[in-house]
C-alpha cells in the first residue's frame, strides 16, 4: 500500500512540475508571436522565447486574483541568475546560464551557421530550428520544443502571411493574406477552430479600423493557453 502511495505521489509531481509551452502571445493580432516556456520547477519561472530561439524575457507570472491582472505579463523574477562566462565560446559568452533552478544552453559557433546562439535546452528539454538550407521565410525559426513541431509558412506563401505559424503540434493556424482588405491582411484568421474578424477599412467603427471585431482574447487549446494583443 505505501509503494503505491509512492508512485501516485511521484505521478502527481510529475504532472505537476510538466515542462511545457506554457502560452503564446500573439502580438499585433499575430504579428509577432513569442513562446513562453515552463522549465516546471518549484520556483514557477517562465521563459519567453521569439520564433528565433532568442530569450525575450523570463519572470513569474502575476497571480490571476493579483489586482490589475492581464494574462501574460510576467512580473521581475528575484532568485539565482547567473551568466556565461566571457571565456566560454563566443556565440553564448555573456548569455544567460541559469534561471533559478533551470539550466539554459545554447548552440555554440562550432555549430550550423542557422543555430548559433540560439537556446538548445531549457532544463532537459531540446530546442531544434530550421537550417541555413531550409527556406528563407523560416530558416532559423523554431522546429520542435521537445516532442511539439512546430511549422511556419514558407516564402512561396502570400507575402503577407510568409513566416506566420502554420501549425503548432496539431493546431493550425489561417491568416487574412494581401488579397484581403489592408487592415486585416496578415492578421491570424483562424486558429484551430475559433475564427477570427476585424473591422475593415470600409466601416463606420469611430477609428476600430483593424481592431478585433469577434474572436477570442485569451483561450487554452490543444494544451495551450493563446493569448491575443492588438
Amino acid at each position: 500500500m505505501k509503494k503505491l502511495l509512492l508512485i501516485l505521489l511521484l505521478a502527481c509531481t510529475t504532472r505537476s512540475f510538466a515542462q511545457k509551452i506554457e502560452f503564446i502571445v500573439l502580438g499585433g493580432y499575430g504579428a509577432t508571436q513569442t513562446f513562453y516556456y515552463s522549465p516546471g520547477t518549484s520556483d514557477k519561472v517562465l521563459i519567453a522565447l521569439s520564433k528565433d530561439g532568442s530569450i525575450a524575457e523570463f519572470g513569474t507570472e502575476y497571480p490571476k486574483e493579483f489586482y490589475g491582472y492581464y494574462p501574460g505579463k510576467l512580473q521581475k523574477y528575484m532568485g539565482r541568475i547567473e551568466y556565461y562566462s566571457q571565456t566560454e565560446n563566443e556565440a553564448f559568452r555573456g548569455k544567460i546560464r541559469y534561471i533559478g533552478l533551470t539550466q539554459i544552453t545554447y548552440y555554440g559557433s562550432y555549430d550550423e551557421e542557422a543555430l548559433r546562439g540560439k537556446v538548445r535546452t531549457i532544463g532537459s528539454t531540446q530546442f531544434n530550428y530550421y537550417a541555413s538550407y531550409d527556406d528563407a521565410a523560416i530558416k532559423g525559426n523554431i522546429k520542435t520544443v521537445g516532442g511539439t513541431a512546430i511549422n511556419w509558412c514558407p516564402s512561396y506563401e502570400n507575402e503577407a502571411i510568409r513566416g506566420r505559424l502554420k501549425n503548432i503540434g496539431n493546431t493550425k493556424f489561417e491568416w487574412y493574406t494581401s488579397f484581403d482588405d489592408k487592415a486585416i491582411s496578415g492578421k491570424v484568421k483562424q486558429i484551430d477552430q475559433y475564427m477570427f474578424t476585424y473591422y475593415t477599412s470600409f466601416e463606420n467603427n469611430n477609428g476600430q479600423k483593424g481592431m478585433l471585431k469577434s474572436g477570442f482574447f485569451t483561450k487554452y487549446i490543444n494544451g495551450i493557453n493563446y493569448y491575443l494583443r492588438n
